[in-house]
Order: C-alpha cells, then structure tokens, then sequence
C-alpha cells in the first residue's frame, strides 16, 4: 500500500517532526511558495504542511482539488491559512497550540525585564567604555509595578503567574467575556479580571499583548489606547504584529508619550530594515522567536507530524483550528 503525499513548504521547526512525517508519508519538500508555484506543487497530494511566510490561500485549496484531505500548520499560527475556506471546502485545519506557552510567556517576562533593568543602554555603553553609566541610566524594580495583560490565554496565565509569583506585580488581565474557568485561575493566583481595556491600559506599568490576530483585533492597539497610557508605561508584543498600528506605536515613542516597547512580532515579517520602530532607542526587539525555543520546536513540530498522519490514516485529530468539520467526517 503506498504512502500518503504531503506536501511540506519550508522546514518544520524540528527534524524530529520531519522524521515523523517522512516515516508515515511520501514527503515532497519546497521552499518556494509563491502562489503559481504552490498551485502547481499542491495537485496530487493529501495533505499540506506549511509554516510562514508561506500562507494557503483559496486558490491552493482550489488547485489541490478533493483529494486534499488536511492542512497543517508547522506551529501555533493558523492566520496564513485561509481557515474559513478550508472550512467552506470540508478540510480539517491543524495546529499545535499551547505548546510554546512556557516560552512564549518566558520571552514576554524578559522583554519586561530587559526595559525594567535598561538592559540595551547599558550593554551599549558597556561596550564603549561607558561604566560610568550606572550613573547616568535609570533602572525599576519590577515589584509592587501594574502589569496589564490583554487577553488570558495559555500564554497570557504563564505570563501572569511568573509576574505575579515570581516579581509580586500587580497583575490585571482583560478578557472579552466572562468565562468562569479564568476567574477561578485568575483567583488562584491572585491577580484581578476586567473587561475594561481602555482602564487596563491607563493604569497599568507594562501591558503585554496576548490576543489572536483577526479581523476584529488587526491594528486595533492604536493611538487612542497609546494615549490614555502613561507616559512612563512600556508595551509588549509577543502575540502578532498586526495587532499594533505600528505607524501609531512609532509616533507614541518617538513622542515620549511611552516610555518604551519589547517586540516580538512585526507587520509584515521579516520588517523592512528601514522600518522606523527599529531605530529607536527606547524599543527591544527580537526576530519572533518566543515561541521557538529548542524545547518549544521539538514538541511542536513532532505534534504537527503526528496529528496530520493521524487524519491521513482516519483517526481524529487531537488538535484542530476548524473542529466544525468534525461532524462531516468519519474518524476511529
């Protein structure tokens, strides 16, 4: 009996989950992923795993035609795939969610320690000769300081329990709605819930960003928001860089209307190297690696492998980003 095709765009994040794969499906690797390409690349096979930049549009999809049976993303995200329409077409959408939540949440906690303790201005007047500096550079304790985070996710919790236990912050997190399971995590470790964001951002030292991208929350941390925070308060974005109107953001920092950003993600990715945020003394910023740690990659790329050889050979996916296709399919 012949394997299962899969067709891999770019490299999964572990050869671990690449060995997975290989062993239960014909694998056929490519880097490129322009649309015409993929268009022609995808016919043939029945399952597709891809990672960005490369994204699944419909006419992918439509390209593939009804041997397709599911897509997966080599991660965590799903917005560079066209889920609704896969949905529309009946194609089970995978991911590996939660399994980079220990370091995501520990990338957002250093982002918050690095502009705390001015991390960058004294490594850079360290490296002129500057010892003088510890004079010149203040730095904060982060105990007893209002930490706001939007949203409460897996990793939003892993943020607030390290903020909370670890540094004894005063922690608040936004939540669009009421969900009775968060309360009683939120009361476990002792840190408050609110469904007033505009309050969270005007009171809080630090807000770190925790909300998916979608049509509701894209650009939606704008200037209105950046207005009502102090000026002494600092933004972090380790979620997804379109959230954040960073034309805004550029002008709030460059204004002191901030004190300073730690970011994680960009719109688009990779940023421009003339984008103006990165020349700014008052941001840190990383190459959207939170999420990526050795740890974090094996177990998310080894997850992805398996949940998509699970479908191919009819057994339910046990992480799926459209479980409405469910009901159409006939799984052990």
């Amino acid at each position: 009996m012949s394997k299962p095709r899969v067709l891999q765009i770019l490299s999964m994040y572990h050869p671990d989950g690449e060995r997975v794969l290989k062993a239960g499906a014909e694998v056929i690797r490519t880097d490129q992923y322009d649309i015409p390409h993929l268009c022609n690349a995808v016919k043939n096979v029945d399952a597709i795993v891809l990672r960005a930049p490369a994204k699944i549009t419909p006419d992918v999809i439509d390209a593939a035609g009804p041997g397709l049976k599911v897509i997966s993303g080599a991660g965590v995200g799903l917005d560079n795939i066209d889920v609704a329409y896969a949905t529309e077409k009946g194609i089970p959408v995978l991911h590996a969610p939660s399994v980079n939540k220990v370091s995501t949440a520990e990338h957002a906690v250093m982002l918050i320690m690095a502009l705390a303790k001015s991390v960058i201005p004294f490594h850079e007047q360290m490296k002129i000769g500057n010892y003088g500096s510890r004079m010149e550079i203040p730095s904060f304790e982060l105990k007893g300081k209002k930490a706001g985070l939007i949203g409460f996710g897996n990793i939003a919790q892993q943020v607030a329990k390290r903020l909370k236990l670890g540094f004894d912050m005063d922690v608040t997190a936004w939540v669009r709605e009421y969900k009775p399971e968060k309360h009683r995590y939120a009361d476990e470790i002792g840190i408050k819930i609110s469904t007033d964001m505009e309050d969270v951002f005007r009171e809080s030292d630090f807000v770190s960003l925790h909300i998916p991208l979608n049509q509701y929350t894209k650009h939606s941390i704008d200037s209105k928001l950046f207005s009502i925070m102090k000026p002494t308060a600092y933004l972090i974005n380790t979620a997804r860089g379109a959230v954040v109107n960073q034309t805004d953001l550029y002008d709030a920092l460059k204004d002191g209307k901030l004190a300073g950003a730690g970011l994680d993600v960009f719109d688009p990715e990779p940023p421009p190297k003339n984008l103006p945020l990165l020349s700014l003394a008052n941001v840190v910023v990383t190459p959207h690696v939170g999420g990526t740690t050795v740890e974090a990659n094996q177990i998310m790329a080894t997850t992805v492998a398996e949940n998509v050889i699970n479908v191919l050979h009819g057994k339910k996916p046990a992480h799926i980003g459209n479980p409405e296709v469910l009901a159409t399919k006939l799984f052990d």
